[in-house]
């Protein structure tokens, strides 16, 4: 689950940064034009960056999980492969992600899972985006008197 307050609109140095990263490097040049054009033909004030037409940290960090899988050597091309994002709850947004393994064998299996989701939980700070979890006690040590 995604902290709701930490999905954003993206800026350009932003989406710029987010270049950089091989995955979706020719998505993000791609989708930055088509939206750049739309909001040109439009005459959209980008002064406001709610107006118009934007790329999202959570609509890209989607993108980028769903080209991750695609191109994990564990993950069976010949069927579904999904990442979608379910309606927001009080813990967060949910980020849901199908994909099966080439490898039936239970313990390779929960390899491969735990692979992706390791990544994931990684890969997460790159879109500045925040996974929703329960404070603990550390979570006040700098509030303790």
């Amino acid at each position: 689950n995604i902290k709701l307050d930490s999905v954003s609109y993206l800026t350009v140095d932003e989406v710029n940064t987010l270049k950089n990263i091989d995955l979706i490097s020719s998505y993000l040049e791609n989708k930055q034009s088509d939206i750049d054009q739309y909001n040109t033909e439009n005459r959209i004030n980008k002064e406001v960056l709610l107006n118009g037409r934007n790329l999202t940290n959570i609509g890209v960090f989607r993108k980028y999980l769903e080209t991750y899988i695609e191109n994990h050597s564990g993950v069976n091309k010949d069927m579904m492969i999904m990442v979608r994002q379910l309606a927001p709850t009080a813990h967060g947004i949910p980020i849901e992600i199908y994909a099966f393994s080439s490898d039936k064998r239970w313990k390779n299996y929960e390899y491969i899972m735990a692979d992706i989701f390791d990544h994931t939980i990684a890969a997460v700070p790159y879109f500045n985006l925040e996974i929703f979890e329960y404070p603990s006690n550390s979570s006040f040590k700098d509030y303790a008197g």
